[in-house]
């Protein structure tokens, strides 16, 4: 009877010698995921928040309009003329978006604080540059984890209008249809091609 009682309080111990190895790496496991999928979420809300305004200020470079609300002004485009007057400086509209992104980051994020925002307005491409910080509250324990925790989000788009393309196309083709001698030039060009 003693021989057996022996041999159970061995096993025993040796269980509870395994269950300190093996608890610590589950509970890391855990915590790692949790962690993983936070990060994920915030990379993925910044990526929505970048491409929906990207969307925005294309828009809004095509049509005068709100860029909050959406709204088009539709009184300045119903009195624009044959050609569209140059629109406004663009270090203002690039604030207005910078501003507009700002507060739509600092809203819904979990464990990123947004260190820099970037916004580039050309003639014919808007770029946008979002970089946070992935805060991990456990500290440097979890480094192993992301060794990198700087999310880093970059979307441009081309500030394309249809519209404005076909408009001074048919200016530059009825202005130069009534300058003296075209007739004869696209005879020379069409002698050149085969």
């Amino acid at each position: 009877m003693k021989v057996s009682k022996i041999i159970d309080n061995k096993e025993d111990g040796s269980i509870t010698i395994e269950a300190v190895f093996v608890i610590p790496i589950i509970f890391l496991i855990i915590v790692s995921i949790i962690f993983i999928s936070f990060y994920l979420h915030d990379y993925n809300r910044m990526l929505g928040i970048a491409n929906r305004t990207l969307y925005k200020c294309v828009f809004n470079l095509r049509h005068e309009s709100d860029f909050e609300t959406g709204k088009l002004y539709y009184e300045d485009i119903k009195n624009q003329g044959i050609l569209y007057k140059e629109p406004d400086p663009m270090v203002d509209k690039e604030k207005e978006i910078e501003d507009y992104l700002i507060k739509k980051l600092s809203e819904g994020l979990f464990n990123t604080r947004i260190t820099y925002v970037d916004v580039s307005v050309g003639k014919l491409k808007t770029n946008i540059k979002v970089e946070g910080e992935f805060n991990l509250p456990v500290g440097e324990l979890l480094t192993v984890i992301s060794a990198n925790k700087k999310l880093l989000v970059k979307v441009s788009g081309f500030n394309h209008n249809p519209a404005d393309t076909v408009r001074i196309s048919e200016v530059v083709l009825d202005t130069g249809s009534k300058i003296k001698g075209i007739d004869e030039l696209k005879d020379k060009i069409k002698s050149f091609i085969p």
